[in-house]
């Protein structure tokens, strides 16, 4: 049978692709946009954008990993076929986030009042105004997409990103005008247009908020769990920008912005089949108990998408010099930098095997192998950063791509050697 026909006789692949076709579509436009804020901004007022953006890496906390709760249960609740608990889980989900997104209400008035109070530039103040308001927004977002992937709905999250790729050409307009102001306004109203468009087609939308206690303590328990682990990979992603900004400038933050941008390119494909493959895994597992079975799952993110991302690479070292200084000459020093780290990122792909431990209750690992890239992620960059100070963006890039390599290969041993192991594979 050929591709087309399966793709065809097939409707959760057939949504599936196309889900992934859309989204893959609004990534390769925040790619686009991303090079057009580098031509509009400078490295300046871009580094003091992504300054501020790593306060909402910290923000999950607040989640107590409630969503993230809700996005591994809710799959095993759907696949044993127990609808009622399914739905209970989702009023818990939407109760809550309620709950938080009206705390960050009050706690962002506290803060935008006590920084107009000491008199921060209008910058700041805006830019953590906007940055609050993402945050608010994040709090449904995070369980609308949890319950869009539970319930395979992946036709409707793909009209949804239709609607995000219209709004993204659209305001992208907005920081050609005002610059700095108008980056802040696409990127809050990339925010509100998504979380909208998931509220009308949202699966189980007529359901209403509630609070189950036994529901609510299952989430909970999954979620200390989450909120650990989100901290801990948390740290990890905002070190890079927090070392710049201390050991170096806000200018440096800037000037590693392409790096960053570029990581969304490379890894643009690996995520939206990992973000297809985690719900199936869920339902797998659910259904055999063998976490043996996740194996075929776990060979297609680790080993054949960094294959698959070999031409990709080539292509972006031999072509990055000749982009940067015939559009970028503001980012000449970013080049070296970017070329190492498409390198590293080609190694990136295991960040989303943690799914398979979380799936089968490994959490011990899982705290293990974050650890592990705290160490490698932060100490590596750290060592060279010291050692070669004043290559700073050379150095961190560097001990990433050191630290992506590493990273890489342990994952690989670590996690085939326990999803194969005897106590999960019990049907075995």
């Amino acid at each position: 049978m050929s591709l087309l026909v399966k793709v065809k006789s097939n409707g959760l692949l057939r949504s599936g692709m196309n889900y992934s076709l859309f989204s893959t579509v609004s990534s390769v436009c925040t790619m686009i946009i991303g090079f057009l804020n580098m031509r509009w901004l400078g490295p300046e007022l871009l580094g003091l954008w992504q300054s501020l953006s790593v306060i909402n890496l910290y923000l999950p906390f607040l989640q107590l990993g409630i969503q993230s709760g809700l996005n591994l249960e809710l799959p095993l609740a759907l696949g044993a076929n127990d609808k009622e608990r399914a739905e209970r889980l989702v009023c818990v989900g939407l109760a809550f986030a309620i709950s938080l997104a009206s705390i960050l209400i009050l706690l962002t008035s506290i803060v935008v009042s006590y920084l107009s109070l000491r008199g921060v530039s209008n910058e700041i103040l805006f830019g953590t105004i906007a940055i609050s308001f993402i945050a608010i927004l994040s709090c449904f977002r995070l369980h609308y997409i949890a319950t869009f992937r539970s319930a395979k709905a992946f036709d409707k999250l793909a009209n949804i990103y239709k609607w995000e790729i219209f709004s993204k050409i659209l305001l992208v307009y907005a920081i050609y005008r005002y610059q700095y102001y108008g980056l802040l306004i696409f990127h809050v109203g990339i925010e509100f247009v998504f979380t909208i468009g998931m509220y009308i087609k949202a699966p189980y939308r007529k359901l209403k908020p509630k609070f189950f206690k036994t529901d609510f303590i299952c989430l909970l328990k999954r979620g200390i769990f989450m909120t650990v682990f989100s901290q801990i990979k948390n740290t990890t992603a905002s070190a890079p920008t927090l070392m710049l900004l201390f050991l170096g400038s806000i200018s440096s933050v800037g000037l590693f912005n392409p790096a960053l941008t570029v990581r969304a390119l490379v890894n643009m494909i690996p995520n939206q089949i990992a973000q297809f493959l985690h719900p199936q895994m869920g339902y797998k597992y659910a259904q055999t108990k063998n976490a043996s079975d996740l194996w075929p799952y776990f060979k297609v993110i680790t080993i054949w998408m960094p294959i698959c991302l070999i031409p990709m690479a080539v292509i972006g070292v031999a072509f990055c010099p000749y982009v940067i200084s015939n559009f970028f000459p503001e980012y000449n020093e970013s080049i070296i930098p970017i070329c190492i780290m498409i390198i590293g990122f080609m190694f990136s792909t295991t960040f989303y095997t943690r799914g398979f431990l979380i799936m089968i209750k490994s959490y011990q690992l899982v705290i293990l192998l974050e650890l592990m890239d705290m160490l490698l992620f932060a100490g590596l960059p750290a060592l060279l950063i010291i050692l070669y100070r004043d290559y700073i963006l050379i150095a961190m890039s560097a001990g990433l791509s050191i630290g992506y390599i590493i990273s890489y290969f342990l994952n690989i041993i670590i996690v085939k050697k326990e999803i194969f192991k005897e106590k999960y594979n019990a049907n075995k």
